[in-house]
């Protein structure tokens, strides 16, 4: 285990320890009242993530001249998926997806066609991820007549936008350094191809939060709605970063501070999140298999 692997834990432990010292007894209260019949329907809600995720990440890839199947796509996304529930940086699966599906298995960080595929398929789901935020976060300060924190928001956003607009026209090149790299961003990331993988997107984040939204539903709560669907996506923006065990600690720990912004108390949205944590790895379970018949051929 590498030193950073080996902090990653840590943190983790930490993280989870202060919350289940300070909330624990309810947590484990609130836990006791789930409603099981939620968790079938949130199966086959991520079910049905996991297809479109598959088909995306196959769409994409066939713009960096990787082709794949859509059974190898679904197999191997099982399988990534999984490996990031269990393992420590929540990115070690996508890297064992880069592997596997690279030509050269020495230079699968040259920015080669499978490494794009995956990275390219992921930032896909990320712009769509801020997309909703920014747009749900408008329609809650207008609703609640916050006109303020709306300009607040949409100024710096305007801004990036521009900026990001500007990266792609003029500075793609210069930061990714290969002729090929620029020109495929530049076709995923624009025109029709972009609008096409995007809108897979869309279903796919909103599969994730209507599963969290379930989630909370599923243990008898009362919430708001639009308030869920402006922050849980800061929840599911917490998983990616790369410092835990699958999200573990940190969704946990901005699941509390985003508590005091949508009515909810501490320990209710604490066991929101480990719920959807619980039920995020079972889902994923199918990716076990996967890799262990991969390990018996």
């Amino acid at each position: 285990m590498s030193t950073k692997d080996f902090i990653r834990y840590i943190i983790s432990i930490i993280l989870i320890y202060i919350i289940f010292d300070n909330y624990g007894s309810q947590i484990l209260q609130t836990i006791n009242i789930i409603n099981y019949q939620y968790i079938i329907l949130i199966i086959g809600i991520s079910f049905i993530q996991y297809l479109l995720s598959a088909y995306r990440w196959m769409y994409v890839s066939q713009f960096t001249n990787l082709h794949i199947n859509f059974s190898y796509s679904l197999k191997y996304y099982y399988i990534a998926s999984f490996m990031n529930n269990i393992l420590p940086g929540g990115i070690l699966g996508d890297l064992y997806r880069i592997y596997c599906s690279s030509d050269n298995k020495k230079e699968i960080f040259k920015m080669g066609k499978s490494f794009q595929s995956v990275i390219f398929e992921r930032l896909s789901g990320q712009i769509m991820l801020f997309f909703i935020f920014i747009t749900s976060l408008t329609i809650y300060f207008l609703i609640n007549q916050k006109y303020i924190a709306f300009l607040y928001l949409f100024l710096p956003t305007i801004l990036i936008f521009f900026l990001i607009k500007y990266f792609i026209k003029y500075k793609i090149k210069q930061y990714f350094g290969t002729k090929d790299i620029a020109k495929n961003f530049n076709r995923l990331f624009t025109g029709p191809i972009f609008w096409n993988h995007i809108i897979l997107s869309f279903f796919v984040v909103a599969s994730y939060i209507l599963i969290y939204i379930i989630s909370a539903i599923s243990l008898g709560l009362e919430i708001d709605y639009l308030a869920f669907l402006v922050f849980s996506p800061i929840i599911l923006f917490s998983m990616t970063l790369p410092v835990s065990i699958g999200g573990w600690g940190v969704r946990e720990v901005t699941a509390l501070l985003v508590s005091f912004l949508i009515g909810l108390s501490a320990s209710a949205s604490i066991s929101v999140s480990i719920i959807y944590g619980i039920l995020n790895l079972i889902c994923s379970l199918p990716g076990l298999f996967f890799f262990l018949n991969l390990r018996n051929r």
